[in-house]
């Protein structure tokens, strides 16, 4: 039987939410939910037979984790355990131009879709 293949990009967003210790986020976050959707509609419509997969996981669960990449702010997006973007009042969205492009060397080809949704 063989092992199952692992992906070759992995996309992961670490949204506000979790527990650590005594503290627990219980509350929504609608730019996490945002970011959630643009990120599952642009692997679903640029990605669907690539090897690219999506992680979302509780921020504060890997709290620092984050803080040892340098990223503090959920939402935090990491492309294969590099901080890509993370919230900023005066950015809220993260550039998906920029990110197809990434995904799209790390994966080796010169593949020359269209970056806009």
């Amino acid at each position: 039987m063989e092992d199952k293949k692992r992906k070759a990009v992995v996309i992961t967003q670490y949204k506000r939410a979790g527990r650590l210790g005594p503290f627990q986020i219980k509350s929504k976050c609608a730019e996490c939910d945002l970011n959630t959707h643009h990120l599952k509609r642009l692997i679903d419509v640029h990605f669907r037979e690539e090897s690219v997969e999506l992680e979302i996981k509780p921020w504060l669960d890997h709290f620092f984790f984050c803080l040892l990449r340098g990223a503090l702010h959920p939402p935090i997006i990491m492309v294969n355990g590099k901080v890509f973007f993370q919230f900023t009042p005066r950015h809220p969205l993260f550039e998906q131009g920029r990110l197809i492009t990434l995904v799209n060397r790390l994966l080796g080809g010169n593949r020359t879709r269209s970056p806009i949704l």
